[in-house]
């Protein structure tokens, strides 16, 4: 069999007669016609069977594989009702008889996301009878990032709830690690989902149902691991009316797509090129070139997106929230050095008159449009810059196939493209592999095509972590590296997600500074990489720094506020309370609290020394417990945040022992060899005395700051710390430093 052939057959051109009549076919190409008949058409007594699937999203990762299972069910034969964990009025548990899957998502430290926090809080309930759910047979995708220390920790409660409440397991739980890329894990538990389900369904039918159902073998394969083997068919036996075929020729040359929803395609016969050496972005290496790639199926276009020269008045600022609000920024002061590795600034805004009740510790949100040079570039490569303020007209294609397409509820009726480019939009977001198979079909270059379609294939699964996922590679960094490529404007608003708001810690009290709050940022800064030619700013910090550059004080400045130059205002923002919060001093302050958080880890901190020297100044009689703040920076003289408020804090007592260590120094000579140079190992040389303050005394700790590296280091070294002094084994250690975070006095407040 050849390409050619194969091709006739999957297209539909092929009719059994012409089989029967040919002696030129193999049994596996047989088996090849048979199950694509099979696919395309529905057999009489085929009854397609339904599973519900529930999603609970923070980001949109959770919604679109969800919404991706959805779109294959059909080609297993299956109908799935999808809907978002918060629309409980469209599903009813208590009374569901066929198959559920969850797909969640994990946020803050171990939360679930918005959309599932009152799912979570109603099966957690404990007056819930212990069969309230032993009919109930389930599936659970959990994602999560092994960065923070509650992985997946949202899929796992909802796993072992439905456990307690007598529900049942129909296939493995899949644990998706957003730290070293989702698909390690999703890809192959989804392939094996199929036939789960399909059991399920038999295993829950009553006999009548049983014979319209099709049953396929349990795969029952744990996935936290991130690779998995193939499972190799030793024959197959399958009767298309009186035709019989049976597979028992090797194999051909050209292997079968792995599943249906993906289409197989060889390295095309290219013109001759330069030698390549090394891999890139835009081109590969043998052996990825020259294999055969399992592409995904193409996702179905949903969107008309059309543009309308109607006049409009343009919107300013982003679609707001109903806890969002404008707030004017009443001071900016460089923290840093200008010698520093990294720049920080605090920033001051001013919110009297505001209902903004935060409270130290307290998160919020700002609202930040895309940076504009970007915008205009990304307007220019689509060749749309001379229709940037035209109308831009979103409706649903009336041929979709997409399952529960919807318009995306964050583009406002009416705005322009400028907009929706601007404030809607992420375009700095990593593109999913969904998004590279529907480039593909956009692109004309045969070698940029193949490219596209090895970066977005099973094979080419390293090239996509390498070059796309782990250089944080944008659309735009895509359009550069692929000339040929020219997607339509509808491809980037079904594919980029919602331009997401960015938490920061509020570094300050308001009893402090009443009608006042402050939070710090560094401005990151991403070098240019192979893959990434163009060096560039975070979308929030270099937004915000160019915001305040006007106003921004120099490093130690003193100075109160200052207003725009020629103008007389401050610029304004627009922020909100984040809700839910839990990372606050403890309500009891005699108990000793812990704190960690180097850097800009420092600012919720501040909040809590400031709060506890106005209580000391209020209550002079009262009973405090002792306090230890242990900080890290790399040079003392460069970037000590906040420097001289500790050492007030720690000469009025407010602050009883401050930790100070400096990476750099160290190295350079300028500190003593014995120094600690991080914090975990300031920790280690206060093992006895912090152990005793939270298991003694019933201490709080607190951890701010970087999630992949420092946040997992003093995690370890506080194991360690709890093994030695307690005499305990490490299992026995995790399990203290676990009941710690249940009872909420571990709390972490990382970022990756």
């Amino acid at each position: 069999m050849n390409l050619r052939g194969l091709t006739r057959v999957l297209c539909g051109n092929l009719t059994l007669r012409h089989v029967l009549q040919s002696k030129t076919y193999s049994p596996c190409y047989l088996h090849a016609f048979a199950s694509s008949i099979l696919r395309t058409y529905d057999m009489p007594c085929e009854v397609k069977a339904r599973f519900l699937l529930l999603y609970g999203s923070q980001r949109g990762q959770a919604q679109a594989i969800a919404e991706e299972l959805a779109e294959q069910a059909a080609e297993h034969g299956l109908v799935a009702d999808l809907f978002c964990l918060s629309k409980k009025e469209k599903y009813n548990l208590e009374k569901e008889t066929a198959p559920v899957v969850f797909v969640v998502s994990t946020t803050g430290d171990g939360d679930p996301p918005d959309t599932a926090t009152a799912f979570v809080r109603k099966i957690k309930k404990r007056t819930l009878p212990r069969d309230y759910f032993s009919h109930l047979h389930y599936a659970v995708l959990a994602l999560g990032d092994t960065n923070y220390a509650n992985f997946c920790n949202c899929g796992k409660t909802i796993d072992s709830r439905l456990q307690e409440l007598g529900a049942t397991h129909f296939y493995s739980m899949g644990y998706a690690d957003d730290g070293v890329g989702l698909e390690l894990v999703v890809e192959p538990w989804i392939e094996g989902v199929w036939g789960a389900i399909k059991k399920a369904i038999a295993e829950m039918a009553t006999p009548g149902q049983q014979d319209s159902v099709s049953t396929s073998t349990l795969y029952n394969t744990d996935h936290n691991t991130a690779s998995q083997e193939n499972t190799e068919a030793s024959g197959l036996d399958l009767s298309l009316g009186s035709l019989a075929l049976k597979d028992q020729a090797p194999a051909p040359t050209l292997e079968l797509p792995v599943s249906t929803s993906e289409v197989e395609t060889r390295a095309p016969e290219l013109e001759a090129e330069p030698a390549i050496f090394e891999a890139s972005l835009a081109r590969s290496l043998p052996p990825l070139s020259e294999s055969a790639l399992n592409v995904p199926a193409l996702p179905p276009p949903f969107l008309n997106v059309s543009l309308e020269d109607a006049s409009a008045q343009e919107l300013i600022g982003p679609v707001l929230l109903g806890h969002h609000q404008e707030v004017s920024i009443s001071r900016a002061v460089q923290l840093t050095r200008d010698d520093a590795v990294k720049t920080a600034i605090m920033i001051e805004l001013d919110i009297s008159g505001k209902d903004i009740p935060y409270q130290p510790g307290d998160s919020f949100d700002i609202l930040c449009p895309n940076n504009s040079a970007e915008v205009q570039e990304l307007l220019q490569r689509l060749n749309l810059e001379m229709q940037s303020h035209h109308c831009v007209q979103l409706e649903l294609r009336k041929d979709t196939t997409k399952k529960a397409a919807q318009l995306p509820p964050y583009v406002p009726a009416g705005c322009t493209l400028l907009y929706l480019l601007t404030w809607c939009l992420e375009i700095r977001s990593v593109p999913k592999k969904a998004f590279l198979r529907a480039l593909v079909d956009c692109t004309e270059a045969s070698l940029d095509k193949r490219r596209l379609q090895e970066l977005c294939s099973k094979q080419g699964s390293a090239d996509y972590n390498r070059f796309i996922r782990d250089a944080n590679v944008c659309l735009l960094d895509l359009l550069r590296a692929f000339p040929s490529c020219n997607p339509p404007l509808s491809l980037l608003v079904e594919h980029l997600p919602r331009l997401q708001p960015r938490p920061y810690s509020a570094a300050s009290s308001n009893q402090r500074h009443p009608g006042k709050v402050h939070f710090v940022f560094n401005i990151v800064e991403f070098p240019a990489c192979p893959g990434r030619l163009v060096a560039r700013r975070g979308v929030c910090t270099g937004w915000l720094a160019q915001l305040v550059s006007p106003i921004l004080q120099a490093y130690a400045s003193t100075q109160g506020p200052v207003a725009m130059p020629g103008t007389g205002t401050l610029p304004k923002i627009h922020m909100g309370l984040r809700p839910g919060n839990s990372f606050r001093l403890p309500s009891d302050p005699s108990l000793p609290v812990v704190m960690v958080g180097p850097g800009t880890g420092v600012a919720p901190f501040i909040g809590f020394l400031q709060q506890r020297e106005k209580e000391r100044e209020t209550n002079p009689d009262g009973s405090f417990g002792e306090t230890w703040l242990f900080f890290g920076c790399r040079h003392k003289d460069r970037d000590f945040l906040f420097r001289e408020e500790l050492e007030r804090f720690a000469g009025s007592g407010t602050l009883t022992y401050l930790r100070v260590c400096f990476s750099r120094d160290a190295a350079e000579g300028t500190e003593a060899p014995s120094s600690p140079r991080y914090v975990q190992h300031g920790l280690l040389l206060h093992a006895k005395e912090v152990t005793s303050a939270l298991l003694k005394d019933g201490g709080c700790l607190y951890v701010c700051g970087d999630a992949k590296n420092m946040a997992k280091d003093v995690n370890d070294t506080l194991i360690d710390m709890i093994t030695e002094e307690t005499r305990v084994d490490k299992l026995q250690a995790m399990k203290t430093l676990a009941s710690l975070r249940e009872e909420k006095r571990y709390l972490q407040d990382i970022w990756g």
